[in-house]
């Protein structure tokens, strides 16, 4: 191999290690305008990647139904919010269980379509949205974020700085939840190129809101 191929394939290796390293640091981790180690504008529902343009129906209603194909890895747009889902990352939910005892559980993934419902509302910039029916999703190491599934919520109020917004798990009404307190891979991003708010999620049911404000109890949502 030529000796300045070599310098430049160390030197990649080296900037994707650093990047893994900086994603990992569960004391610290990224300031806002950090560079994820992941590429999340390639998550986006445009890509070529997401198997195409988003769907007329999910932008037009706030309540739409999404058929997940759990073999393939793809992102699933509703109205301007997405989720990605990696191929083979969907517990089964005949089998899983479903509670935060269970969510770093191994479980048998799904290999058959599996239909959700999706209700989500931007209403005074709140954004939230409400997934039915409950489910897990295999638990990976915290390293592995290709494996990951996202959630990215969008915002109508512009959104500058990601310490004033969080992404919050509704365990029942009135609850609210902010898991990266516990598990820094779960901490929220900020998306500015599409003012959207996202993380990794592990679960979905009840509710998932995007908090788009600094204070917990401040969302006026209701479900």
């Amino acid at each position: 191999m030529h000796v300045s191929t070599l310098v430049r394939r160390s030197a990649a290796l080296l900037v994707i290690l650093v990047a893994a390293s900086a994603c990992s640091d569960a004391t610290s981790g990224p300031r806002p305008a950090a560079r994820t180690a992941f590429d999340i504008q390639a998550l986006q529902p445009l890509d070529s990647r997401s198997g195409g343009p988003r769907d007329q129906a999910a932008l037009d209603s706030n309540t739409t139904t999404l058929t997940i194909d759990p073999n393939v890895s793809k992102t699933y747009a509703f109205g301007q919010n997405w989720i990605y889902f990696p191929a083979h990352s969907i517990c089964d939910p005949a089998t899983s269980g479903y509670g935060p005892g269970v969510w770093d559980t191994p479980c048998t993934p799904v290999s058959q379509p599996v239909t959700i419902t999706v209700h989500w509302s931007g209403r005074g910039g709140y954004a939230f949205a409400h997934f039915s029916p409950e489910l897990r999703f295999v638990p990976v190491d915290a390293h592995t974020y290709t494996r990951w599934v996202f959630l990215s919520l969008h915002s109508q109020k512009k959104l500058h700085d990601l310490s004033a917004y969080t992404m919050v798990y509704c365990i029942q009404p009135g609850v609210w939840v902010d898991e990266s307190l516990s598990d820094p891979t779960l901490r929220a991003w900020l998306d500015p190129l599409h003012n959207s708010v996202y993380r990794r999620v592990k679960h979905f049911s009840g509710y998932m809101v995007a908090a788009a404000y600094s204070e917990l109890g401040g969302s006026d949502a209701s479900y």
